[in-house]
């Protein structure tokens, strides 16, 4: 199935593929990472996963990021992609305002060398290009994931009056595109004032070429989680889940498998040990090879507070998991309800704690479960249906007259 946005802002399911034969020249389009690059964020994995897609389909992409690092050097290279690094002096305040203006520098120099900005972070570097959009004339798209703008970011609620977000929220009306990933985070634009036709619901994409049929692992029951351990994604949560499950259960050879680092992970340790699961729970720190890590569990657990589109989930679905997750953001969009798994409230460890419970007892459940949840990623979640919907709204400008004539 191919996903193209409509002039309503939602997803097409049939791509006019006649239209991809007109377009004349190779796209060239600049990803905007306003963080640490590469970064073991979902977003900037996120990033160079659609980079790939895009560079198999015949678009040019480039990125360019802050040095966050004082290590990194103003060039560098990440799977063949080149990175182009804004140097700035690390000098609180005065550092930040020598950087944005050289981003903006950046960006007018560049004006004929890119067909696209796509932004995949929206902060402050966000802002900054809208206010000069009117100077580049290229096209911007931003990517909102759903959690950071509204809590603390460029769309917290409780900013609404803060000068500088009143200003960045100004500066992101020139803004062409605003990327949704989740329907909850398209309501919650709706809310904050976006217009209809500026946002698109394009979700995370994720190469479904290699289908993995659910398999027995051994006589261990192995629960996971992939992710950042931070309060917001709600660990503490399933390590009290986890303990209450043994407790019922502990005739069963069980065991708890964390992936991913971060700075909860002290007082998750200090957690293990006052609950006594300390010897059942593996802290892996951060793994390069997640479907090695997905093939070794039973079943995946995501217990956030708050969540866009979380890539772990749909990889775990990819991977015919069942999944646990709590009733929250893009959790929603990704779970059915005992069809590919269960939600619950977010912080209930009770409810988490029977739900492992009824999937240790069940594996025939747990491999419909799992089944289920991977036709569903594969049939809407694809990377090729996601890539063809970005290179049609790329192109889109370029069209209608709106870009300058390119330099080639």
């Amino acid at each position: 199935m191919s996903i193209v946005v409509t002039s309503d802002g939602e997803v097409d399911t049939h791509l006019r593929s006649s239209n991809l034969k007109k377009f004349r020249k190779p796209l060239r389009v600049l990803f905007i990472i306003d963080s640490r690059f590469p970064g073991l964020g979902g977003a900037e994995n996120q990033a160079i996963k659609l980079a790939k897609g895009l560079r198999a389909e015949g678009v040019h992409v480039e990125f360019l990021a802050p040095q966050v690092m004082q290590e990194h050097g103003a060039h560098d290279e990440v799977d063949g992609f080149k990175i182009t690094r804004i140097m700035y002096p690390h000098i609180k305040k005065v550092g930040a305002i020598i950087m944005l203006f050289r981003f903006a520098l950046y960006l007018i120099k560049s004006r004929n060398d890119f067909d696209c900005h796509h932004i995949h972070i929206t902060r402050t570097l966000t802002a900054v290009a809208g206010v000069i959009r009117p100077i580049t004339g290229v096209p911007i798209i931003t990517k909102i994931s759903g959690f950071f703008e509204f809590e603390g970011g460029v769309l917290d609620p409780k900013k609404t009056f803060n000068p500088v977000n009143a200003l960045m929220r100004i500066a992101m009306r020139n803004v062409d595109y605003v990327q949704t990933i989740s329907a909850e985070t398209k309501s919650k634009l709706l809310a904050a004032g976006f217009r209809q036709e500026q946002l698109l619901l394009i979700p995370n994409g994720i190469d479904t070429s290699n289908l993995v049929m659910p398999r027995k692992k051994n006589d261990t029951f192995t629960i996971g989680y992939c992710g950042r351990l931070r309060e917001v994604k709600g660990v503490h949560v399933l390590l009290d889940a986890y303990s209450t499950f043994r407790q019922k259960n502990k005739h069963l050879n069980t065991e708890l498998v964390l992936a991913g680092s971060g700075s909860a992970e002290d007082d998750l340790r200090e957690q293990c040990n006052q609950l006594g699961i300390a010897d059942e729970v593996r802290f892996l720190g951060t793994i390069e090879d997640t479907s090695a890590f997905y093939e070794t569990l039973d079943v995946y657990v995501q217990p956030s507070f708050a969540e866009g589109l979380p890539n772990s989930v749909m990889e775990a679905m990819l991977a015919a998991l069942p999944v646990l997750a709590s009733d929250i953001g893009g959790n929603q969009d990704l779970v059915s309800e005992a069809v590919s798994g269960y939600l619950f409230d977010a912080g209930d460890s009770d409810k988490l704690a029977q739900l492992l419970e009824d999937c240790s007892q069940n594996s025939e459940m747990c491999q419909k479960l799992g089944l289920n949840g991977q036709g569903y990623i594969a049939e809407n979640y694809g990377m090729g249906s996601v890539v063809k919907g970005f290179i049609e709204k790329y192109h889109e400008k370029q069209y209608r007259g709106n870009l300058p004539n390119r330099v080639d």
